[in-house]
């Protein structure tokens, strides 16, 4: 990382921005003040998926543009989007934002974000209901189509979500073996090389959004292992310097609010 102008402004990779730009909030309660806990044994109670969907909710009332939210999984996905249907949360996220999905086939991701990129300018009056349709959410997967290569700048991607932390499968027997090696090296080196990986695939997700120094964007990630110091150290440096822990929902969201009230310049 290269700092200048006094320190005001950070460098990694292909990022140039002022601190004040970028938030990014670990989130570790809901808003039914729930703690977030999307490890594997915990990510399929209801009550986890359907305070996922809230925290949601309450973003696209004051985000503008586009939201992407990133799953650890295709099938987690479906899991998750099932059970906001049945609770009524699918229905009120589609009044607000025009909802999208990462296709299976890759000669459709083209024609998905340019109608993406389209609706995330686009704002349209639902006469039957009274709600007003803002941007675009666009439901994507850690490792796909859309967590790598592809940029979400300015209102493409106002503001990145994650939903848990996307370990990778320990029963694979690949993974297994390169844990043993890193082990007869070091000590604890296979865990290291598993938190490694999954820190890798978040950071290559939550890195999609800001892509020049006048871009600005939130982060938000949904778990409440994201407020662990061994976490934190492994997010980009320019992530870290614009990082909050929100022990509660409405700190994180009064964070969010505040941040984007002030950028509100009519451009997205």
């Amino acid at each position: 990382m290269q700092s200048c102008s006094g320190g005001r402004w950070y460098h990694a990779a292909y990022h140039i921005i002022p601190p004040e730009q970028l938030l990014c909030i670990s989130l570790e309660k809901g808003p039914s003040d729930v703690r977030l806990d999307y490890t594997f044994k915990s990510r399929d109670n209801p009550q986890q998926m359907t305070e996922a969907g809230r925290v949601l909710e309450n973003l696209t009332r004051i985000v503008p543009g586009g939201i992407v939210c990133f799953f650890p999984s295709y099938a987690y996905q479906q899991n998750v989007l099932q059970a906001w249907t049945k609770a009524g949360l699918f229905s009120r996220l589609e009044r607000k934002k025009k909802i999208f999905y990462e296709p299976k086939q890759a000669s459709d991701v083209e024609q998905v974000l340019a109608d993406y990129s389209r609706c995330c300018k686009f704002s349209d009056k639902d006469s039957s209901s009274g709600q007003s349709q803002t941007g675009a959410l666009l439901f994507s997967v850690v490792g796909g189509k859309m967590s790598e290569g592809i940029n979400f700048a300015d209102s493409l991607g106002r503001c990145v979500v994650m939903v848990g932390l996307p370990y990778p499968n320990l029963q694979s027997a690949e993974l297994k073996e390169k844990m043993t090696y890193f082990d007869s090296i070091s000590p604890g080196g296979g865990d290291q090389y598993y938190q490694n990986l999954c820190m890798k695939a978040v950071n290559q997700s939550i890195g999609r959004a800001i892509r020049h120094a006048q871009d600005y964007a939130c982060i938000v990630l949904l778990d409440q292992r994201y407020g662990q110091d061994s976490v934190q150290s492994k997010l980009p440096r320019w992530i870290q310097k614009s990082s909050h822990r929100a022990l509660s929902f409405p700190l994180g969201f009064a964070f969010v609010r505040k941040f984007f009230a002030a950028r509100k310049d009519g451009s997205c």
